[in-house]
């Protein structure tokens, strides 16, 4: 990492770091026509983004070009390799001439890394799960993501399913539902659908309380409408949560989801090739139409480059004290898709 902010579109625009890109830009533009020179002055201007742009967009191969470079991300990395191919002494005096210097990528959840949850995201998650997820927003370069969905009361998810099914005013089945729709629930949902449609001329409130009533009768037999939806104390033990792709960066989007696979155990839907392993803290993760699905069990693990836990060991783990991790992992892990 040799910016130390984020240059371009949107970006932090920190004066050091906008000359450093736009030497570099200009090294660049010699041997690839595509690439305009730009002015080097330090501002970030329509020529400058655009200059950004369109190297996102032949030589980084991005296919939604967002005209911003962030520390560490790949079009950082691509242009400090490409430079470096043309010029190995030009990172060396331009980190010189304006005071930059190369960072290592920071490997923990601390840092200007961000999570936001949304309205109807309760704030139940802990810090060992928001540091993991902090954690892979490391690995990925980006600093900030939302949770749209954690922890949800019985009431929470009759609310939603009854909206779900109220969106499809022709749907009058659970299979017609299913079909409008392009996706379904398991036998449990289907169920609590089917309240639906059996009752849907009576009042919005006492639908939504007899598809209430359906779930908590299921979930004291055992059977979960949602992941989501689970007692408080189920919770505490494994994290559920959503990430929705709206909130991360469509050019992050792969990079994103290559550091939640490598530390996954299981995945599911997976659309790139799964990297090496790293150290698994996420026990499963489901890459859904509109969200990453990500299930956490607490098992309050170290984290790289801490020297103890994110979060109070529980009993069971009392006996076993000072279990070391291994750090080589890290840079092989970012090799896999860098």
């Amino acid at each position: 990492m040799y910016i130390q902010q984020s240059v371009g579109q949107d970006g932090k625009n920190r004066k050091n770091d906008v000359f450093f890109i736009q030497e570099l830009i200009n090294i660049v533009s010699l041997s690839e026509f595509q690439i305009p020179q730009v002015t080097v002055d330090g501002k970030i201007g329509d020529k400058t983004k655009k200059a950004i742009s369109k190297f996102q967009q032949y030589i980084v191969k991005l296919k939604l070009p967002d005209s911003r470079i962030d520390p560490n991300g790949r079009t950082e990395k691509t242009l400090v390799s490409k430079v470096i191919e043309l010029d190995q002494d030009a990172i060396p005096s331009l980190l010189i001439k304006y005071k930059l210097k190369k960072e290592k990528l920071a490997i923990t959840g601390s840092g200007p890394r961000n999570i936001n949850y949304r309205t109807n995201a309760k704030k139940v998650v802990s810090i060992y799960s928001e540091n993991i997820i902090k954690l892979s927003m490391g690995y990925a370069g980006i600093n900030k993501c939302d949770f749209s969905s954690t922890l949800r009361t019985f009431d929470d998810q009759a609310r939603i399913m009854y909206d779900n099914c109220s969106k499809y005013p022709a749907a009058n089945s659970v299979a017609t539902l299913r079909a409008a729709r392009g996706w379904g629930y398991a036998k449990t949902g289907r169920g609590v659908e089917k309240v639906y449609f059996d009752n849907k001329s009576k009042s919005k409130d006492e639908v939504k309380k007899l598809m209430k009533e359906e779930i908590v009768e299921s979930y004291n037999k055992g059977n979960m409408t949602s992941l989501h939806c689970v007692a408080e104390a189920d919770y505490k033990k494994k994290n559920v949560l959503d990430i929705p792709f709206s909130s991360v960066s469509i050019s992050k989007h792969k990079s994103f989801e290559q550091a939640l696979m490598g530390m996954s155990a299981k995945v599911k839907n997976a659309r790139y090739t799964q990297p090496k392993l790293a150290e698994i803290y996420i026990s499963r993760l489901i890459i859904e139409n509109k969200c990453w699905h990500i299930e956490i069990a607490q098992n309050n693990k170290i984290l790289p480059n801490q020297k103890k836990p994110a979060a109070p060991i529980r009993k069971k783990q009392a006996k076993t004290p000072g279990a070391k991790v291994s750090r080589n992992y890290v840079f092989d892990f970012l090799d896999e898709w860098f």
